[in-house]
Parts: structure tokens; C-alpha cells; sequence
């Protein structure tokens, strides 16, 4: 006799394994190749749009088709039980999320100015996301809300029709063509998300990701929390279902929208984890599977913890600019923000920095971080789908019950697991992040936002010839120097820096005046009682160090073309914010006094709307500072100079109103009859401001970009092994 055993054909890898593999091989590539890997963000991008080719029409086919075989009593049902558990499940994420501010360790905050301030949240239109007026236009727009509106009154519709079997038969067909074209693209989707993750990884600023990482630690602890822990533990006490079936059965999709960063191209897994799950019990029927089609495209349209992972945001903002937000601060905040995330968190998170009047700019943090925390809002987003999936689909069966020996076990645990985890993370950003203020040695480290030719000097005052009249341009050229007026303490304009150098965007916008002019050039510091009469009588040929333009200067000196315009701000001591908050609070404060360095034009209308205000003239904005409070009550000056000081002493803030904006133009100033002479600076300013310089200049001095240097992204091929040249 022959004994012969048949092998059983090897199974090879999981998807979800593969999908693994090529995220952990992706970041690899990143680190090792560098910027290199760029382009491959195109490869990753066209994996995305193939994945998203059929989520619209399967959505719309399913939707239709699962509430048409319902009852009047079905749909009810639904809408009743899955809403109950949505709003369990909202309860808990918010309470969650709160805790994760005691991780927080003690941070000075500190940042440059941001155009974002000046700017009002780009608005959406509310009434086109949920109502689909047009149809096709919604899915054209990918407006999610409308098509779910569409196809839950037309599948509502048709639960009344009783000879519809002749549209849900070919609709069924249809959802399951879809499904079968998603299950071929998805063979693809180790070569995509390998991709995604090494263009990412290759591309990352360090510096970024360092400044970040509080909240990147966050993000992620509450990713974890709410993924593996709360969101299983309501599911496992109230469904037969094991934790780690719950955990486990979906872990593909899990996979893939993590690697992605994107929940939308995983509906159809979802769906068919769910029903995966209910088979595997053997509880799992025609019923079952209708639920789940007809739960996820619904619940798709609701804010999800994922998206309400914008809380853990700006609680981090909040801790960044110096501020403790408490819990009854938090709770109608998190309220109003889970309702406005029925819309988008472009729209979100700038309402909800306003309303905690945090700075508007942080929300260009948010922007930088979603590139990372993008995958792990997808993940937490995923199992929140799963979960209601899940959940509901149970509870319409009849299969859930509440286990009361689990609930205990969780209830007695959850304390725990939370305490521990935050406890270790806190423990650990104390160590690992360094929280010391550096904002100010970046300010006093600015030298020059390009470079001059080395022909441009600095002639001491006393190297000149005494003048009794304004210069012509023709004498200028002929004595082979250029007299400029500076403020020495006009910050960001013109101020020395942390090596004793004489900086700032004014002094830079007349070192390239000298250079081109082919001319020496002597900076002359100025005193604001002597200046105007300095500029008339020849000692300088210029002044300089953001002057504003006001009715009264212009009957005495000759302003050329506006440089910039500014905004007028107040900076208050940070613990006394909150009494200028309103008008009726700063009426209300008594006798306030007001430091300015100049009679600037607004001063009379302040003074109209606020009586108790009282205006008093300083030397310079420094004097406001190094009187630490005593005297004045507040510093008016330019937002964008008053970021700048504020970053060089963090226990000030700077205030501004956008919604009663008030501008002022900056120029420079010569004699009142050197007509020659400003008619000259208005060309040359025309030319500066045509080819970009000037804009050069207020993105390094104002903005604050570059103010640290961007150094070249580390990659081993470059910084270890040396086998690519690093970019200049």
C-alpha cells in the first residue's frame, strides 16, 4: 500500500501583512533616500484616485438599494439605535480627549507674525454640503452629506413602491460590480502605500516634526486610547462579540487607512469586515448584511472621532500659546466644534482658535502636522465606523445585550489603562521635549534675508562733514556716501542684533539702495525730538525705521511711496488680556495708560471712543518693555512690530481687532523741498516692489520665514554614506 500525503498549497501573506510590510519598507526608503524619493508622491496619488474611482457610485447603489428592501419600522430603528450609540460614543471621545492636556509640560510660547491674522476662516457653503439641490453637482463636488441625503429620501422612497425589484436588483448588481473593481485595485495597494509613505518619509522637515512633537504625542496616545480601548470596550460589553475579534476582523482596513491617511477608500472593507464578524458568530443573515450596507454610507456623513481629534489640536494650541484651558472652558467649546464638524475642519478648527481667542496662525500648524496625524485620524476614524457598524447592526438584530461581568471588568480597568498611559506620556514629553524659550535669541540671531556686496560699509557719524541744507542726488553721488537716519530700537525695522550688527528690513532696503547706487553708507541714529529737523537741515538724507505716514508729518518732511502698510495693535501684559477683551471691559478698567512712540493718527478716535484712555509719549517701544508694567498699562504700535517685541519678551501678547481693522502706511522720509530726492526713492521702491525684493524682505523680518535656516533634509544616502551632494 502507498501512503502518499498531500501537501496543502502553502497560503502566502495577508493583504493586511503585505500592507504592513510596504508602510514599514516605505519609511525605510524615506529615511535612506532622502528628498530624493519626492516624485513618488505622484505614484501615491494616482493609487488614491484609482481607490476613490467607484466609493460615490458604490455609496449611492448601496445606500438606495439597502433602505428600499427595509420597512417603514427598519428605518426607524436604525435611526434610533444607531444614534443613541453615536451619542455614546461622542460622550465618551469627548471626555477622553480632555484628559490628554495633562501630558502637556510647561511651554513659554512665542511666534512670528502670520498674515492668517488679517484674514477671516474661509466660509463653506453650508446649504450646497447637505442639500443637493443638483444632485450631480454634489457628486461632481464630492459634497458626502448631500449624496446621503439624495439617496436616503429616494431609498426611504421606495420602501413605499411595492413593484421595485425591477431598480434594486440591477442596483445590487451594480454595488457588487463596484466591490469587485475596489477588491482588484487593492492588489495594488502595497505598491501604493509604499509610495505614499516613502515620499512622506523622504520629504518631512525635521524641524517641523521637532516643534510638533507634543502634539504629534498626543495625537497619537489618543489615536491608541480610543482605538484599542474605548471604542472596543463599548462594543464588547453590549454585543457577544470578543475584544479581540472586535480588534482584530477589520485590521486591514485599519492597516490601509492608516498607510493612506483616507477612511473614503475603505467604506467597502468595512462593510464587509461587518459582515464578516457576524458570520464568523454564525448570527450572520441577509438582515445583517443589509444593516451594515445602509449604517456605514450613513454614519460616513456624521463627525467621527476622528475628525473630532480636532479637540486634541487645539487644546495643544492652547497649551502652545500660553494658555490653561480648564473644563468648563472646554465643554461648550468641544460642543460647538462637534457640531460645526458636520461641515469641514478647514472651517472648524479657525472658528474654534477664535472663540478661545488663541492666535489665528496656529491653524498653519494644523495644516503642517495633518500630513503625519492624517493617518492616525484615518485609523481612529476607521474603527469608529467599524464600531457603529458593528453596534448597530447588533442592536436591529436583536443580538445585543449588555454584558454586566465585562461592563464591571472595563469599568475597573478603563481608569487604569487611562492614568498609566497618560502618566508615562508625561513623564516622557517632560524628558524628551525641550520647552526652553528660544524665540528670542531666533529674533536677536536675524542678520540678512539676502546678501550684499561687499563694497556696502557702515561710516561712523563722526566720519562726516556737517551739513546745513539737504543734500541733491547729484551731491550724494559726488561725496561717495549715503546718510541714512535709523531708529536703533525700531524692531523688526532696524535694531542690533545678539552680535552687536545693525539689522532689520530697513536697514537691508538701504544697504541694496548703497549697493546699487555704488555708494558708502553711514547709519546715523536719530532721536524722535531731533529727526524731523536733523532731515531738514541735511544731516540725513534719509530716515528710515517704519515711519508712519500721518497728517502732521507731511506738512513738515517729504514721505516717499508707501513701503508696507501696518495694523494697529495693543501689547498688555498676558495676565491682563482679558481686560481689553471687549470695549465694554476696557470703559469699565479705569484710568488706563497708553505708551506710543509716535502721534499716530488713531490716537484721537481712541481717545473719542475711550475717555478713560490716556496716551503719553515714549523714546522708544523698548521703555514700554523695561518698565515691566509699572507706569503703563499698555503699548500701542504696529501688530507687526508688536509680534516681533513680544517674541523678545514672552510675558507680553499682542492684541488686534479684525474686525475693526485699522491700517497705517510705513515709508521713508527725506527734506521737505528734496523733491529730486524722493521722486528718485518713489522709482527705485516701484522697482524693489515689482521684482519682489520688498517681499523678500517682509517674509524674513515680518513672517519670520527662514529667520532659522532650512537645512537640507538628513537622509543616509546623503549624510552617512555621502553619495549625493547636499542641495545649496
Amino acid at each position: 500500500m502507498t501512503t502518499a500525503t498531500a501537501q496543502a498549497p502553502k497560503a502566502g501573506m495577508s493583504m493586511s501583512t503585505l500592507v504592513l510590510l510596504s508602510f514599514a519598507a516605505g519609511i525605510g526608503a524615506g529615511l535612506f533616500f532622502g528628498e530624493t524619493l519626492a516624485w513618488m508622491a505622484f505614484i501615491g496619488d494616482a493609487f488614491v484616485k484609482l481607490l476613490q474611482m467607484t466609493i460615490i457610485p458604490y455609496i449611492m447603489v448601496s445606500l438606495i438599494s439597502s433602505l428600499g428592501n427595509l420597512s417603514y419600522h427598519q428605518a426607524r430603528s436604525l435611526a434610533m439605535h444607531v444614534g443613541k450609540l453615536m451619542l455614546v460614543i461622542w460622550a465618551l471621545g469627548l471626555v477622553t480627549m480632555y484628559l490628554v492636556r495633562f501630558t502637556f509640560p510647561q511651554w513659554q510660547a512665542g511666534d512670528f507674525f502670520s498674515l492668517s491674522v488679517l484674514q477671516d476662516p474661509q466660509a463653506i457653503s453650508l446649504m450646497d454640503l447637505y442639500i443637493p439641490a443638483n444632485p450631480f453637482f454634489s457628486m461632481s463636488n464630492s459634497y458626502i452629506p448631500a449624496i446621503v441625503l439624495f439617496c436616503v429620501a429616494t431609498g426611504i422612497a421606495l420602501i413605499a413602491i411595492d413593484d421595485k425589484e425591477a431598480l434594486l436588483k440591477p442596483m445590487q448588481l451594480l454595488g457588487e460590480a463596484f466591490n469587485r473593481v475596489t477588491q482588484y485595485i487593492v492588489k495594488l495597494m502595497p505598491v501604493g502605500i509604499f509610495a505614499m509613505t516613502a515620499s512622506t518619509a523622504g520629504t518631512m522637515d525635521i524641524d517641523e516634526f521637532q516643534r510638533l512633537q507634543v502634539y504629534f504625542a498626543a495625537h497619537v496616545v489618543m489615536t491608541l486610547i480610543l482605538t484599542y480601548w474605548v471604542l472596543p470596550a463599548i462594543l464588547a460589553v453590549m454585543t457577544p462579540f470578543s475584544y479581540r475579534d472586535i480588534a482584530g476582523i477589520a485590521k486591514d482596513a485599519m492597516i490601509t487607512a492608516f498607510a493612506a491617511g483616507n477612511i473614503f477608500i475603505i467604506l467597502p472593507l468595512l462593510i464587509e469586515r461587518t459582515k464578516q464578524l457576524f458570520r464568523k458568530y454564525n448570527i450572520g443573515n441577509d438582515e445583517t448584511d443589509d444593516y451594515a450596507n445602509v449604517i456605514i454610507p450613513v454614519v460616513f456623513s456624521f463627525p467621527n472621532l476622528g475628525k473630532l481629534l480636532t479637540l486634541v489640536f487645539v487644546l495643544f494650541a492652547a497649551w502652545f500659546a500660553g494658555s490653561d484651558l480648564d473644563f468648563a472652558t472646554y465643554l461648550p467649546m468641544a460642543i460647538n466644534g462637534l457640531i460645526s464638524l458636520f461641515g469641514s475642519v478647514y472651517l472648524t478648527v479657525p472658528m474654534l482658535l477664535d472663540s478661545l481667542e488663541l492666535p489665528s496662525d496656529l491653524f498653519q500648524l494644523y495644516m503642517v502636522s495633518s500630513l503625519f496625524t492624517s493617518r492616525f485620524t484615518s485609523l481612529l476614524a476607521a474603527m469608529n465606523l467599524f464600531i457603529l457598524a458593528v453596534g448597530g447592526t447588533a442592536m436591529l438584530s436583536g443580538h445585543a445585550r449588555l454584558n454586566p461581568v465585562r461592563l464591571m471588568i472595563y469599568a475597573g480597568l478603563t481608569p487604569v489603562v487611562l492614568g498609566a498611559v497618560l502618566l508615562v506620556t508625561a513623564a516622557a514629553l517632560d524628558k524628551a521635549v525641550n520647552t526652553d524659550y528660544v524665540m528670542d535669541e531666533v529674533v536677536a540671531q536675524m542678520r540678512s534675508a539676502q546678501s550684499l556686496p561687499e563694497e556696502v560699509k557702515n561710516y561712523q557719524p563722526e566720519q562726516l562733514d556737517p551739513t546745513s541744507a539737504p543734500r541733491t542726488l547729484d551731491q550724494i553721488k559726488a561725496s561717495g556716501v549715503l546718510k541714512i537716519g535709523y531708529n536703533p530700537l525700531q524692531v523688526p525695522f532696524s535694531f542690533y542684533n545678539a552680535n552687536n550688527e545693525l539689522v532689520g528690513l530697513d536697514i537691508e532696503m538701504m544697504k541694496k539702495l548703497a549697493s546699487e547706487m555704488q555708494l558708502d553708507i553711514a547709519f546715523i541714529p536719530y532721536s524722535s525730538t531731533s529727526v524731523l529737523d536733523n532731515i531738514n537741515n541735511g544731516t540725513f538724507d534719509i530716515v528710515v525705521s517704519g515711519l508712519q505716514m500721518t497728517t502732521n508729518r507731511i506738512q513738515y518732511v517729504g514721505f516717499t511711496n508707501p513701503v508696507l502698510t501696518l495694523h494697529y495693535a495693543f501689547v498688555v501684559k498676558d495676565y491682563r488680556a482679558d481686560e481689553f477683551d471687549t470695549d465694554e471691559l476696557i470703559r469699565r478698567a479705569g484710568r488706563l495708560r497708553v505708551a506710543s512712540v509716535g502721534n499716530y493718527d488713531i490716537i484721537p478716535a481712541l481717545e473719542r471712543k475711550f475717555p478713560n484712555l490716556v496716551f503719553e509719549r515714549i523714546e522708544s517701544d523698548l521703555l514700554f518693555f523695561k518698565d515691566d508694567g509699572q507706569n503703563f498699562d499698555a503699548l500701542l504700535i504696529s501688530l507687526e512690530a508688536g509680534t516681533t517685541w513680544t517674541m523678545l519678551y514672552p510675558s507680553y501678547t499682542t492684541l488686534y481687532n479684525r474686525e475693526e481693522v485699522k491700517s497705517f502706511p510705513v515709508a521713508y522720509v527725506v527734506a521737505r523741498n528734496n523733491i529730486e530726492l524722493q521722486l528718485f526713492l518713489n522709482s527705485w521702491l516701484e522697482m524693489q516692489q515689482a521684482s519682489g525684493y520688498v517681499d523678500t524682505l517682509y517674509n524674513y523680518w515680518i513672517l519670520g520665514q527662514n529667520a532659522k535656516p532650512k537645512q537640507p533634509r538628513w537622509s543616509v544616502l546623503k549624510d552617512v554614506l555621502g553619495w549625493v551632494e547636499p542641495s545649496p
